[in-house]
């Protein structure tokens, strides 16, 4: 777990404002942006929507943009996305110093296989992925781990048991459950299920009625 490198993105200012003129942008592969912060004046721009898209999967949170220019270090503060998350509509972005404290969340990655993985049955529920942080803007880590190799069935693991490297500090609750090894009854249910319709069958056709006068009326059509 290193810091990451922190890439520069070229910016181009955007000439007009309005939704129209943002999806002309996006039609041409550059992504609306505004840049704020540091008591200056919003910088309203593009970037690129590949570029931008390669440093989210690279996991920067620092980025060094060029506007106007002039070179400053921003945090990707928000980035939003389509109502299907097939492509980016707009990013925030904030001016920092890389010597100042910023929050962020960030990826939480388990490492390790818990032998009580290797039972029938059972299943690791992960329902926390990403957990916020304090740190030096320069010191932001692409993620962070957390070792469950020795977890055991039913431990509960909350943001509380979480190591962070020096210099960062977690800022979720500490409650948070961040993941737990379980049994699931799948197989038992579906056999339940099975011998139980069994079981309402042998009972229908037990209790099924006679039909009266069956018996007599196939002996006339014997006569």
């Amino acid at each position: 777990m290193a810091t990451a490198t922190i890439p520069t993105l070229e910016t181009q200012p955007r000439e007009k404002l309005g939704t129209r003129y943002a999806k002309r942008e996006r039609d041409a592969g550059r992504t609306p942006a505004v840049i704020y912060g540091h008591k200056q004046d919003p910088a309203h721009v593009t970037v690129d929507s590949r570029a931008f898209t390669d440093i989210l999967h690279a996991e920067s949170h620092i980025v060094d943009v060029t506007v106007g220019g002039k070179s400053e270090h921003v945090l990707i503060k928000d980035v939003q996305w389509d109502t299907f998350s097939r492509y980016i509509v707009h990013v925030d972005l904030e001016r920092v110093d890389l010597s100042e404290e910023v929050e962020v969340d960030i990826e939480l990655v388990l490492v390790g296989e818990p032998k009580a993985l290797n039972q029938s049955g059972v299943v690791l529920d992960h329902p926390t992925t990403m957990v916020s942080i304090k740190c030096r803007a320069d010191a932001i880590p692409s993620h962070l781990e957390h070792n469950i190799a020795e977890l055991g069935m039913g431990e509960p693991v909350t943001v509380a048991d979480l190591t962070p490297p020096a210099g960062i500090e977690i800022t979720s609750s500490p409650e948070t459950l961040i993941c737990q090894i379980s049994g699931v009854k799948v197989a038992a249910d579906v056999e339940e299920a099975i011998e139980g319709g069994a079981e309402a069958s042998a009972d229908t056709e037990a209790s099924e009625p006679e039909v009266i006068g069956k018996e007599d009326a196939d002996e006339d059509k014997g006569e």
